[in-house]
């Protein structure tokens, strides 16, 4: 019996140069075994560190969130509470108190809960929606939180009048997005104060991944700092100021001269309040450190030409730790505050997890923790281990990993990952992460006897970057592809975050065709390599990666497969639509409706291309996709179909921008694997 064309590469694979016996392929199975880990939260004795898990419930399409203690000394494990949302793990500032958040028998708002030592839990809010965030005060007796206030019009929508007046916000709003304010309750608790309200709202921010606190208390406890911004609208978010107000309650204050861009106010103990400012006043640049102390308002490093996607004080509070991606690693640094030089930690070829800041949301950070010793406990992940958690020791020469939830890791067959570099069209030094598969041998690939097809897998973005890491959360999807036995090419392009200020600016005006130049420049450089079949290579991306795909696919001929995921092929749509809406002005520099942006936005945008496209291409998205808005994706279905180009559209019913639960990540990883198959 002839094999199927869709697993031919693999069974010739395993033909020519079989795999290893002690290993086996990565299984697409085999993703929903992996632990996802998150928001580490040290003790201040820094002798047991709290950490969500989150781990795939395929039966229920769904995920399950643990809080952990583990035992520094040790590694020890023990489960505190499980649940959907468990998040968000604060300890108390005398260590005897751990607070998270938690729904009561997994019904109702998230509230905030108490561990005070072997006592039970203890529920300390009861807000009327989700507390979103909290903060213990300095001396644990009192407890600010965030939480949205309830629809202003409630009376109007209980007698069915359900209208409202839309704004700068997304396509699929069924209401007005309500504010989100800060109030204050004991710790001990009783009755909350309200301290702030209107229809501005405190920076929101999803608790069920790693993001920074937007409101602070001073070291007194006698006020807190927080982000503001002016309205609740996602096209509007640029808006966001430092006030700050009295913990008894009062008027609000304004910290800094700045119009907007200000993000993250976090205290050191010695008073100095530190936080985020775009480069220059730029949306688009990179995010800096500032800091305000005896009425100076200075940028921190301002030599550091990096993206910084995190900042934390050390409790002595003369030192911040600072992560963000430097080339195709993540890197993280000490800063002496003020007048230091950053200096590198030892994370050898680890990754702090470090998630940049992107437009319309605020969620972004460091996924460590800093106790009074100065020690260090953070998520880390490499180019063959997926996230665990890691201890590093004041003055230690490298990390010393806590956790082994990814372990079976080790026994699967994953291929090298290693980093590219090349010079881009316009003189820009590039770089990408390039995916072996596993069984490649770089001592036969040398005089090859057989060449391997190629597969461009395109970050989103633009302001991310790829590095060398296994997996992105529960997602190895490069690895995944490779293990097909494909050559998979990450390539990092104008606008990424990860090579300097000038190279995340440089797209804009210019958000397809110069990225597009550079990522066949990296291929132009990788297909120069003996072992690769120029004449096999296929274009995949989601997102701004989508974007890229479906532009490199109309403009450049020889593809044999394209996959365009949640794709920006309309940029005038995706300025009317989507949840950054307006702020497509940044990139593209005026409206698609004043002067000459009518046509600035079509040749931008990739779906004015689609009579050049003869490429196969699969099409996916969700039909709910607030951040690119499907009718994009149908647009390029529709022009490709009419015009005779083999597609198919697969559609998730979701409201997320991507797929929604481990078994929609594992249904798409199968379709994008078998497109590959198909046509390669």
């Amino acid at each position: 019996m002839r094999p199927t064309l869709a697993f031919a590469p693999a069974m010739l694979l395993a033909l020519l140069w079989p795999p290893a016996a002690s290993a086996r392929p990565l299984q697409i199975s085999d993703m929903a075994r992996i632990v996802n880990v998150e928001e580490p939260a040290l003790a201040p004795d820094g002798r047991t560190v709290a950490v969500v898990t989150i781990r795939a419930d395929v039966r229920h399409a769904t995920e399950t969130n643990a809080l952990l203690f583990v035992d520094v000394a040790t590694g020890a494990t023990r489960t505190l509470v499980r649940g959907r949302d468990v998040a968000v793990p604060r300890w108390a500032p005398t260590g005897v108190c751990l607070g998270y958040l938690a729904r009561s028998a997994d019904a109702g708002p998230l509230q905030v809960f108490a561990r005070c030592g072997n006592a039970p839990a203890r529920r300390l809010t009861d807000a009327a929606t989700d507390v979103l965030d909290f903060a213990w005060s300095p001396d644990a007796r009192r407890i600010a939180y965030a939480a949205a206030d309830l629809p202003a019009n409630r009376a109007a929508l209980a007698a069915h009048h359900d209208y409202f007046f839309a704004g700068n916000n997304d396509y699929t709003a069924t209401a007005l997005e309500p504010p989100v304010h800060l109030w204050v309750v004991s710790s001990a608790g009783g009755p909350a104060r309200r301290l702030t309200e209107g229809s501005w709202t405190i920076a929101p921010t999803d608790p069920g991944g790693i993001f920074s606190s937007q409101f602070a208390w001073n070291p007194d406890g006698s006020r807190i700092a927080f982000t503001r911004v002016a309205t609740t609208f996602g096209g509007e978010d640029e808006y966001s100021t430092l006030w700050d107000v009295a913990a008894s309650g009062g008027p609000l204050r304004k910290l800094t001269s700045h119009a907007g861009l200000e993000l993250t106010p976090a205290y050191a103990s010695n008073g100095r309040l530190s936080y985020w400012y775009a480069r220059g006043g730029n949306f688009l640049a990179e995010n800096t450190v500032r800091s305000i102390a005896n009425g100076q308002d200075e940028t921190l490093v301002p030599d550091l030409d990096r993206n910084i996607a995190g900042s934390i004080w050390y409790p002595d509070g003369g030192r911040l730790l600072l992560c963000a991606s430097e080339g195709t690693r993540v890197a993280a640094w000490t800063l002496e505050v003020p007048g230091g030089t950053p200096q590198p930690l030892p994370l050898g070829d680890l990754n702090m997890i470090c998630d940049p800041y992107s437009s319309s949301t605020f969620d972004a950070g460091a996924a460590a923790s800093i106790a009074r010793s100065g020690a260090i406990a953070f998520v880390g992940n490499d180019a063959t281990h997926a996230r665990e958690l890691y201890y590093l020791a004041p003055h230690a020469a490298a990390p010393r990993r806590l956790t082994h939830f990814n372990d079976f890791v080790a026994g699967i067959s994953i291929g090298k990952t290693t980093t590219l570099q090349w010079t881009g069209p316009d003189g820009f030094a590039e770089d990408g992460v390039v995916t072996y598969p596993p069984d490649f041998d770089a001592a036969r690939a040398a005089r090859p006897t057989r060449t391997f097809p190629v597969v461009v897998l395109v970050h989103g973005g633009p302001g991310l970057s790829n590095d060398l890491e296994f997996a992105w959360e529960q997602w190895p999807l490069a690895a995944m592809i490779a293990s097909r036995g494909y050559i998979v090419l990450q390539p990092n392009y104008r606008g990424s975050d990860n090579l300097g200020n000038a190279y995340m600016l440089a797209v804009v005006g210019d958000t397809a065709r110069g990225p597009a130049a550079d990522v066949m420049a990296g291929l132009a450089a990788l297909e120069k390599l003996p072992y690769v079949d120029a004449r096999r290579v296929a274009v995949s991306g989601w997102s701004y990666g989508g974007l890229l795909t479906t532009w490199l696919i109309g403009h450049y001929p020889g593809w044999r497969a394209a996959i365009s995921g949640a794709a920006v092929n309309d940029e005038t749509q995706e300025y009317d639509l989507s949840i950054s809406n307006v702020q497509n002005r940044y990139y593209l520099k005026t409206s698609p409706y004043v002067g000459d942006g009518p046509k600035i936005y079509a040749e931008q945008s990739p779906i004015s291309y689609y009579a050049s496209i003869t490429t196969p291409t699969l099409i996916w998205g969700t039909t709910l996709d607030p951040v690119v808005p499907i009718t994009q994706s149908y647009a390029l279905y529709h022009a490709l179909v009419d015009n005779h180009v083999p597609v198919r559209f697969l559609v998730f019913p979701a409201a997320t921008h991507g797929p929604e639960n481990p078994v929609q990540t594992a249904d798409l990883t199968h379709f994008w694997l078998d497109w590959l198959a198909e046509h390669l």
